[in-house]
């Protein structure tokens, strides 16, 4: 397999290339980066900061060079991520705005290259990319993106909490009820502690905290990173009961949090 290192390489001088004078920040986040990377099952997270909203047009030149490195890449096809996001977009966010009228466009496992409006939602990926991201084209992240209020992260955060529960009934195999779990896990640990964790490291942390899920925190951890297949066996009912039960108990925090505040 092509190391990753080569295929971001290769991303970065085709996009260059293909966005001249139009991307203004390419940065690498997620596993990585935060030294969690499974080879076999990582996918190579990139935020693209561009000088205005993407467009159909844009659309029709991403969707080429995409299948241009997946034709060079075959083994990485399907496991590259990247959002398209005006700087515009970001400082409107960072000001508390809400994007209701912009989009940004993104491509991930699973998901097509599409439009989709740029909600509150992405400020929690924005915030990690400018604290933690890795240049490969253009300044720093943190002297390119704006800061976002603590405040309005932990808000936005909240609200995938909150929309979790709905989000999971759809979810049939056991790639996306893991992910789901380990992703609460990640929530949970991000709002209760304060702590920006990879999936593996708060998997680990929250069978402390929660060991009566302890068999299925260790389920999805080691279905994720051991290379678990779709045609395994999931978890449905309790990965939903999960999920209900944590998100619940997140809020309820939060809740009681703000209630001692306001005394």
């Amino acid at each position: 397999m092509t190391p990753p290192q080569m295929v971001l390489s290769d991303l970065r001088d085709a996009w260059s290339s293909a966005l001249a004078g139009r991307l203004l920040g390419l940065y690498l986040h997620g596993s990585l980066v935060a030294g969690d990377f499974a080879a076999d099952r990582s996918d190579l997270d990139l935020l693209a900061v561009l000088d205005d909203d993407p467009d159909e047009n844009l659309l029709e030149l991403l969707a080429g060079l995409h299948a241009d490195l997946d034709r060079r890449h075959p083994q990485w096809a399907g496991r590259i991520e990247v959002e398209y996001v005006s700087l515009a977009t970001v400082r409107q966010a960072a000001n508390g705005g809400t994007g209701r009228d912009r989009v940004i466009a993104r491509v991930s496992p699973g998901e097509l290259l599409h439009l989709l409006p740029a909600t509150t939602h992405r400020v929690v990926t924005w915030s990690a990319v400018r604290d933690h991201g890795r240049s490969l084209l253009g300044p720093q992240a943190d002297a390119l993106l704006p800061a976002v209020d603590p405040e309005l992260v932990r808000s936005a955060l909240l609200d995938h909490v909150r929309d979790w529960p709905t989000w999971v009934t759809d979810m049939t195999n056991p790639g996306a009820q893991s992910y789901a779990v380990l992703t609460l896990c990640r929530a949970f640990q991000r709002l209760q502690y304060g702590r920006q964790l990879s999936k593996r490291q708060a998997a680990d942390e929250t069978i402390t905290a929660h060991p009566q899920w302890a068999h299925l925190i260790i389920w999805a951890r080691d279905w994720w990173y051991d290379a678990g297949q779709d045609t395994d066996h999931g978890n449905a009912n309790d990965v939903r009961a999960f999920v209900n039960e944590l998100s619940a108990g997140i809020l309820a925090s939060e809740r009681a949090t703000r209630a001692n505040t306001a005394r």
